[in-house]
């Protein structure tokens, strides 16, 4: 088995998914921190990425889910903030 640059970019986004989960979950971060949802935005990014050489439609859904998920929760944030 041979691992392409698009395999190792996914394999980027599954550690900072793990890494994210790991920092709230074990860690006690805030799920709404900084460092979390730069992961979450960076692990689903990098798997989209990864697709590109090998589509699947569930993984894409899902990702493209989770990207937004997180994006409209870090822009509400951002609006209570101001």
């Amino acid at each position: 088995m041979e691992l392409g640059f698009l395999d190792l970019i996914g394999l980027f986004g599954v550690v900072a998914y793990l890494t994210a989960y790991f920092l709230v979950q074990v860690l006690h971060h805030p799920p709404a921190g900084r460092t979390a949802v730069a992961l979450n935005i960076v692990g689903p990014a990098c798997m989209l990425v990864s697709l590109t050489e090998s589509f699947n439609l569930a993984a894409f859904l899902s990702q493209c889910f989770w990207l937004a998920l997180t994006v409209v929760g870090w822009w509400r944030r951002c609006q209570q903030r101001r």
